[in-house]
């Protein structure tokens, strides 16, 4: 399940949430989170529009935001967050050599980023039962662009036979896209704060864990993903990163502190 948050051409900072499951704890995930919408008078949760749903309310807000955490925690093994400075993509991308085309897109190269580091983690913990992977987007106007780039990792890379479909999907009809929103949302509320303070190395964040990085990874697992410059020019080249530059990057996260 992916989404993704300030994607508006304005924001001085982009999210991607994605978020992997197999199917039982979709189906365990999605009939909880109904529930709880339930409990709290919401028909769902749009991070947008949720202060206005609550009727700005303060508490009642903190209230769904906890309960969302816990089902996400009980039920989400694995989850990614990629972040992606505008002013890095801008100063890479347009000034030395204009490249166009969905691929080179910022929501593009975000996506491209997000999933060079699953194809990473996952090719160095592969779970017993992995086959091919499916991929849940929410449905708007970026179809187009995210389509003809998930058919190029099915077709043109090392691992494209891990690549299963990519669907896009409204979130009142698949509810754990509503989950996907939180995380995406909640990173970008963190993430613009260090961008307004001066903070101008994606690397470094209030996000991000402080102690010291466990000795063995067991779910649930939770990943910040700085889309760094370099990430940002090997992409400019290759649709994803290299099988080398993958296990480097997961290396690199999961480096005790």
């Amino acid at each position: 399940m992916i989404d993704e948050s300030g994607n508006d051409g304005q924001s001085p900072v982009l999210a991607m949430a994605a978020l992997l499951a197999v199917d039982s704890r979709w189906d365990n995930l999605e009939a909880e989170w109904h529930a709880m919408l339930a409990q709290h008078g919401l028909s769902a949760v749009h991070c947008s529009q949720l202060r206005y749903d609550l009727d700005f309310d303060d508490d009642r807000l903190s209230a769904v935001l906890a309960d969302v955490e816990a089902i996400v925690l009980k039920h989400i093994p694995l989850s990614v967050i990629a972040v992606m400075r505008k002013s890095d993509y801008d100063e890479i991308y347009k000034p030395i050599r204009p490249v166009s085309g969905a691929k080179h897109s910022p929501l593009g190269l975000l996506y491209r980023a997000n999933m060079s580091f699953f194809a990473a983690f996952l090719e160095d913990h592969p779970p017993p039962n992995l086959d091919k992977v499916s991929f849940v987007y929410e449905r708007g106007p970026k179809e187009g662009g995210l389509s003809a780039i998930h058919a190029a990792f099915q077709r043109d890379n090392d691992i494209r036979d891990w690549f299963g479909p990519l669907s896009f999907v409204d979130k009142r009809d698949r509810i754990a896209l509503q989950a996907a929103d939180c995380l995406a949302a909640g990173a970008l509320h963190h993430e613009r704060a260090d961008c307004t303070s001066g903070t101008s190395d994606i690397g470094q964040s209030t996000l991000v864990m402080t102690g010291p990085t466990p000795p063995s990874l067991e779910a649930p697992a939770s990943f910040r993903l700085p889309v760094t410059r370099p990430i940002i020019e090997a992409l400019r080249d290759d649709l994803l990163l290299t099988r080398a530059q993958r296990a480097e990057l997961v290396q690199a996260m999961l480096r005790p502190t």
